[in-house]
Parts: C-alpha cells; sequence; structure tokens
C-alpha cells in the first residue's frame, strides 16, 4: 500500500479488500480498522519516512491472530518508464483463492516473473485454464483497443486492485467506453495502447508485449499520460483528505 506525507493511500478501499479475503480464507479474525492505521502512522514516524510502500500481513495460527506491519520502500519510485511484457507459459486457476484475492502465497508468480526478467522482460502476462488473460504477476492489465479500454473480468481470476476499480471509474467519468470481459492473447495482440496498474506504481505503459509463440506488438501511448495525471491527482487528495 502506498503512502504520501505519512498517510496511506485508499485505505479504507484496502481494508475492505481486506475483511474480504479474511472472510474468504474462514479465518476468524476481526482487525480494528482505525487501530491499523495509527500503527501506520507511528511506523512512519519510527521509520523516519514520509512517503513510500508498506504492508499489512495478517496471520491466524490456532487462533492467535498476529498482525505485521513493515515499511517495503521508504521513498516513492520516479515516474515508471514502459515496460515490456511476456506470456506465461503457466495458466492460473479462475477459481483459486490464491488467484483472486492478495495472499504471501504467490511463489508462481514470483517464479515467473524472475524468469520474464532474464529474458529481457519486466512483466508477464497470465491466462487462466480457459485461455483467458487475467493479470500480470505484480499489477492488473489494461489496453485499449479500436477506443475501448478492455480488462479482464474479475471471474476469469485475478486480483481485485485497487487502482484497477479507480482507473475503471474514472475512465467512465471522462466518458471513455470500459469492457471488462473474458478476452484472448490474441485481444492483446491487436491492441493500440497498453498498461499496467499497481498500489505501488499506479498505472505503468507497456511498450510491447510478445505471446508464446514470438508474436511481438508494440503499443502507441496517448490516453495514458492523462489517466495518470488524474489518477495521480485523485490519489494524493484522498491521502490528504484521510484522517
Amino acid at each position: 500500500m502506498k503512502f504520501l506525507e505519512g498517510r496511506p493511500c485508499f485505505f479504507g478501499e484496502h481494508m475492505t479488500r481486506l475483511q474480504r479475503a479474511i472472510a474468504a480464507a474462514g479465518l476468524s479474525v476481526q482487525i480494528d480498522v482505525r487501530e491499523l492505521r495509527e500503527r501506520a502512522a507511528k511506523l512512519f514516524e519510527a521509520e523516519g519516512v514520509e512517503s513510500g510502500v508498506f504492508k499489512i500481513i495478517i496471520s491466524d495460527v490456532d487462533k492467535d491472530t498476529a498482525v505485521a506491519m513493515f515499511v517495503r520502500n521508504g521513498t516513492l519510485p520516479p515516474d515508471p518508464e514502459p515496460i515490456k511484457a511476456i506470456q506465461s507459459e503457466v495458466s492460473k486457476a479462475s477459481k483459486a483463492f490464491t488467484s483472486r484475492h492478495k495472499s504471501l502465497n504467490y511463489m508462481e508468480s514470483v517464479l515467473e516473473l524472475e524468469k520474464a526478467k532474464a529474458a529481457g522482460y519486466d512483466e508477464c502476462v497470465f491466462s487462466n485454464e480457459n485461455d483467458h488473460l487475467t493479470e500480470c504477476a505484480i499489477a492488473n492489465l489494461f489496453w485499449i483497443k479500436q477506443g475501448v479500454l478492455q480488462t479482464p473480468k474479475l471471474d476469469c481470476g485475478l486480483l481485485d486492485g485497487i487502482v484497477r476499480g479507480k482507473i475503471i471509474g474514472m475512465a467512465h467519468q471522462m466518458g471513455l467506453s470500459v469492457e471488462e470481459g473474458e478476452f484472448g492473447v490474441q485481444d492483446l495482440l491487436e491492441a493500440d495502447e497498453a498498461f499496467v496498474t499497481s498500489s505501488g506504481n499506479g498505472p505503468r505503459s507497456i511498450s510491447s508485449f510478445t505471446d508464446l509463440a514470438g508474436n511481438k506488438k508494440s503499443y502507441v501511448v496517448e490516453l495514458l499520460p492523462r489517466l495518470r495525471s488524474a489518477f495521480l491527482e485523485l490519489e494524493q487528495e484522498e491521502a490528504l483528505k484521510s484522517e
């Protein structure tokens, strides 16, 4: 989760998603959102950092609940460079808990991301058992095809990203057509523009995508600067008005 000037960004949305994951996992854990916010503020002060990225981890072993919180990065990343993405050979299970919720069990994504980086890429793109696109290793996936902003629907098996939701909402407000659906690799190869979203970096452009057959598509950058600017403004406003 990103924080600005000592205040978490979209904290309420992150806590709502965390509570959904706790319920889906069948854990008998009660979290105090206000207490977690106060702990976060004390953490930032103790670490001597004002902006960056931090994590909250909830565990429940033998009904003994533990909450861990730590700063992952004590500085904000610069404006991110466009990334090169490649299709992963691994298929994600659309109904799996690990595909739909953020947990510590993401070794598969880590390994595939490292494989992609070793091959000269920055990210990998997953499909599910039905060959429908899902997401990237550490980000949600968007593209623009014939003027329509498209992204895999949640039922395909992907994380309900906070930034993903914000981008969809902002696109609607801007009068853009948005389609959440079941898409294949060919849709991404036929897109005009593509980008990923994550809490740490926000929206980030994809410069090119290569599928398993070696087909490569390079993308233009047209809409993303407008979306990114609007998102960063919203992110700042939401963080600074939070209590």
